[in-house]
């Protein structure tokens, strides 16, 4: 509190603040985003994961592709975080689903008059949700007793306690000759009430006595070792405890679908069922395409693949191994050119946002010129070719041989939390790779060097040996240079959105000059520019000359910033020179 402001007299005493910039913050750039074929979990949704231990209870571990082993390699080597899309064969928008298409596992459980009443569909696509049994069982809730006689016809009830009823919940009123059914609509101090459509049929006495109870459902679910319960439930869409609602809010492993009935109460309610099994689940994965992993956009709420991902503004890292199980599938050519398409998509999403660089695979051979040639095909900065495969350990395999990929896009995330983005993701460990599907020699790698191959050498474990990006511009040589500059876009971008309706004027810019070189001042007093001095390494400039005033007067304002990267010391030679000693 300030004392003199209230010593004043009464008045307006204005208090003029300055203009409201922020500090910038490093933008986050360890953010990984995969797409591939996982056992289940949600489809075409791109889905934040923070641990190996989330993936596997979203996703499960599918061992006949390479996302599930490339997300543990992310999390093994450093990764953070990573979004996740499952990709699955579907149908185009419009067309029929096939057999040929993923499904999920359902069941259809009928009422008491045998007609359809609720259809029990797995969470998820995939032949996993045939192994999920569901039973439903009859269960009684809360009592209370009439105390005061029903007439014919009546809709309304006085009773003794109204305590854990609801509305929406199915009533059985009955005494020793006879029972009525009705749904409630209303509940209140020690009364209830129905429709009017639904008027009882019998005459009630409450000296009989007549006894108020609640019918309900439990649905019980088992994958596996795996249980979910769920209790006290009500077929009524008005009740708190509708099933499909309850369970669509907590099941991990199923869904419930009201299919109406247009049979009366008690006979509308779900019939009671042993365990069944669901069936008809299908993963599709036979018949996948790559415009099953790149996807679509159509809009929000409807994008899948990597256009997914490309929604997805956190995401700093594109990696997509499971491109590589066309070559698998179809070797030869047609595999290549499928592969390929995913990967050129990759790189376009990353050159069209500039915020993201695409680390890609390359194929899985021993042939050098093979890996030359399929390099050659791209031009970018924002993307990385990694070769040759690594050996990782697998749990249906004693060793397994995967796409680098995924690991890397954790090593790149070590790399940035240990030391910074600038930081060249190179000559590090790789957390759990045991063998390499091929021992490059020392002029080989100095050819795939040249060329922009990374390829992995085994020196104190097995360590990648190379940072260089797709791109023959001397400029953006480097991976850690063009990684550098997205977190510089990204982080800038974000610090200053504070600005965007501020008045565009010379406190406006003198703001966003001093917040924006101190943030430059940090990253320089890190080691993130090459230059010894500030002066040197970076300059801000916002003012008259870059804000004319045609451009004030339409509403644009400009500011430069440049920075001198520091680039990796590749080659480092050493002499080594005799000394004699002087005689005598």
């Amino acid at each position: 509190m300030r004392p003199s402001t209230y010593l004043k007299p009464p008045g307006v005493h204005p208090s003029w603040s300055e203009t409201p910039s922020r500090a910038l913050v490093e933008a986050d750039t360890r953010v990984a985003g995969f797409v591939g074929v996982t056992e289940r979990g949600p489809v075409h949704t791109a889905r934040r994961i923070s641990s190996w231990e989330e993936f596997l209870a979203t996703y499960g571990y599918e061992e006949k592709h390479y996302l599930s082993a490339s997300v543990e390699g992310f999390f093994r080597n450093g990764g953070r975080e990573c979004f996740v899309v499952r990709a699955v064969h579907a149908p185009a928008a419009g067309q029929p689903v096939t057999e040929h298409h993923a499904a999920r596992a359902e069941r259809v459980i009928a009422d008491g008059w045998n007609k359809p009443r609720l259809r029990v569909g797995a969470a998820s696509e995939g032949v996993w949700g045939n192994e999920v049994w569901v039973s439903f069982r009859h269960a009684t809730g809360p009592e209370a007793l009439l105390t005061q006689d029903l007439e014919l016809g009546e809709v309304e009830a006085q009773v003794s306690s109204t305590r854990g009823f609801e509305v929406g919940a199915l009533v059985r009123l009955y005494d020793r000759d006879s029972s009525d059914y009705v749904v409630l609509t209303e509940v209140g101090d020690r009364v209830i009430r129905w429709s009017v459509e639904t008027p009882i049929s019998r005459r009630h006495r409450a000296a009989s006595p007549t006894r108020i109870e609640i019918l309900e459902v439990e649905v019980h679910v088992a994958l596996r070792e795996r249980r979910e319960v769920f209790k006290h439930l009500q077929l009524s869409p008005r009740s708190p405890r509708y099933a499909p609602r309850v369970v669509a809010q907590q099941s991990t492993l199923v869904s419930l679908e009201d299919l109406g009935t247009s049979s009366p109460a008690p006979h509308s309610q779900v019939a009671a069922e042993l365990p069944a099994q669901l069936s008809g689940g299908r993963d599709g994965t036979a018949q996948l395409t790559p415009d099953d992993l790149v996807g679509e956009d159509r809009g929000p709420g409807h994008r899948s693949g990597l256009m997914a991902l490309a929604a997805e503004d956190e995401v700093g890292i594109l990696a997509c191994p499971e491109a590589m199980v066309f070559l698998e599938r179809h070797p030869g050519p047609e595999g290549e050119l499928e592969a390929q398409r995913v990967q050129d998509v990759m790189v376009d999403l990353c050159e069209n946002l500039r915020d993201r660089v695409a680390i890609l695979d390359g194929p899985p051979t021993h042939q050098i010129d093979r890996v030359l040639r399929w390099r050659r095909r791209t031009e970018s900065s924002y993307a990385a070719y990694y070769w040759p495969w690594l050996g990782m350990p697998s749990r249906g395999e004693s060793l397994r041989r995967l796409p680098p990929a995924g690991i890397m896009a954790g090593v790149y995330a070590r790399c940035d939390t240990e030391v910074g983005v600038h930081q060249a993701p190179a000559n590090v460990p790789v957390l759990g790779a045991v063998d390499l599907g091929v021992r490059v020699t020392e002029d080989d790698l100095g050819v795939l060097n040249q060329e922009g191959i990374n390829a992995f050498r085994i020196i104190r474990g097995i360590r990648p040996w190379g940072a260089r990006t797709a791109s023959s511009d001397p400029d953006w040589r480097y991976i850690n240079v063009r990684r550098l500059f997205v977190m510089l876009r990204r982080s800038l971008e974000a610090g200053m959105a504070w600005a965007t309706f501020e008045p565009n004027n010379s406190r406006t810019w003198a703001a966003i000059s001093d917040t924006t070189r101190d943030f430059l001042a940090g990253l320089h007093q890190r080691g993130m520019f090459a230059a010894a001095t500030p002066e040197e390494a970076y300059f801000v400039k916002c003012d008259e000359e870059t804000n004319p005033p045609e451009d004030v007067k339409s509403g644009l304002l400009t500011c430069w910033v440049g920075v001198a990267p520091a680039a990796p010391a590749e080659f480092i030679t050493v002499s080594v020179v005799k000394r004699v000693e002087a005689e005598g």
